[in-house]
């Protein structure tokens, strides 16, 4: 195994190879959700969606590292193909980033998910001379596909696949889902009351 590679299985201890089955069981039951999520009828009473915006502006976020090389990973595993918003559209950045800000995020996840990034970058200099965010579609498809066959690699996706699906279907209060683009997509009808900026969850613990 190339020794690049090898970064990905190393991080596991046992704590953190538990967890792998779970995050993508994890993944399977949203990705159904989403597809069931489709079939929803949109309600004519529901309200406009723009009262809540986010903290952190998504182009000054993604201009930045570690967050560009994210925001590329995001938008292969998430990706433009005229059926819906994307990564870019749904402010997936901008919410992992409030997951990783996170006080009750577990350390050991936000460590593996940061350092995922080192690594990614680590192949592709090695491989295309670039890092992932300055390398091609193709370059960075091949490179998420070579990974993806580690098990901390299909961890590491599974993990940001999660947190896009989350972005997608979570309040706007939250970073992500600007003006309910998500909601709006599936013709989902939110719950009500929603969260108010100075009454988000984490606010209140």
């Amino acid at each position: 195994m190339d020794k690049t590679l090898k970064n990905w299985n190393n991080s596991l201890g046992p704590k953190l190879l538990e967890k792998i089955q779970i995050s993508i069981e994890r993944r399977s039951f949203l990705a159904n959700s989403l597809k069931a999520a489709a079939g929803l009828v949109i309600l004519p009473s529901m309200p406009s969606l723009t009262g809540c915006t986010p903290d952190t502006n998504q182009e000054q976020l993604v201009a930045t590292q570690p967050w560009k090389t994210f925001a590329a990973v995001q938008q292969q595993l998430f990706p433009n193909d005229d059926n819906g918003p994307d990564a870019k559209n749904i402010n997936a950045t901008v919410y992992l980033k409030f997951v990783l800000d996170a006080k009750d995020t577990d350390p050991d996840d936000r460590e593996f998910i940061v350092n995922g990034i080192d690594w990614l970058d680590e192949l592709c200099l090695k491989q295309f001379n670039n890092r992932f965010s300055a390398c091609n579609s193709t370059q960075q498809k091949n490179s998420l596909s070579q990974i993806a066959k580690s098990d901390a690699g299909e961890r590491w996706l599974s993990y940001l696949l999660l947190l896009i699906f989350e972005a997608l279907l979570s309040d706007p209060v939250y970073g992500g889902n600007p003006d309910g683009i998500g909601w709006q997509w599936l013709e989902h009808q939110p719950g009500f009351p929603r969260p108010p900026t100075n009454k988000r969850y984490m606010d209140l613990t």
